[in-house]
C-alpha cells in the first residue's frame, strides 16, 4: 500500500497501520501495528516511489515507540504487547545492536523510551510503573 498524505508518498512493505513516527536529520521510521518498522532516507520520502532504506522486522507485534538519539545514529523499537520487546537499530550498518538488550534485561512490558541529551543513558518505562536506566557504553558523554 502506499500514502500520499501532505505529499508524501512512500510504500509501507509490511505496515498495515501506521502507529509510530519519529525522524533524525537524515532518516524517519515508521512503526506500524505488524510490528514491521520502516526506515526512510529523509531526502527520499518526497519522491514518487520512494522505498523503505530497511524494513526493521525484529518485533512481531504492534510498534508503541520509534525513538532516534540526537545524532540519529540510534533508533530504539518498542512495543508493550510482549515482554522485553526492544530493540536498538544502528542507523549506520543498518543493523540491530545484537547485544542488547539481553535475555536476561528486566524489560518488562515496555511503554516508553527517550535517549539522553548525548546518548550515554536510555530511559525505558514498563507497564510496572518502573522507570529504567541504562548506560550506553559506546557513547562517552551523557
Amino acid at each position: 500500500t502506499s500514502s500520499s498524505s501532505s505529499g508524501i508518498n512512500a510504500e509501507y512493505g509490511g505496515a498495515l497501520h501506521i502507529t509510530s513516527v519519529d525522524h533524525s536529520s537524515r532518516h524517519i521510521a515508521i512503526g506500524s501495528d505488524s510490528g514491521v518498522v520502516n526506515l526512510y532516507q529523509k531526502d527520499d520520502i518526497y519522491k514518487s516511489s520512494s522505498k523503505p532504506l530497511r524494513a526493521i522486522m525484529n518485533l512481531t507485534t504492534e510498534i508503541d515507540n520509534t525513538v532516534f538519539n540526537s545524532s540519529g545514529e540510534l533508533l530504539a523499537i518498542s512495543s508493550k504487547d510482549l515482554k522485553h520487546s526492544l530493540r536498538l537499530f544502528n542507523t549506520n550498518s543498518l543493523q540491530c545492536v545484537p547485544n542488547w538488550p539481553t535475555s536476561n534485561t528486566p524489560l518488562a512490558h515496555v511503554t516508553s523510551l527517550h535517549f539522553s541529551p548525548n546518548s550515554g543513558y536510555i530511559g525505558v518505562g514498563n507497564t510496572k510503573g518502573k522507570a529504567l536506566l541504562y548506560r550506553l557504553t559506546h557513547f562517552h558523554s551523557f
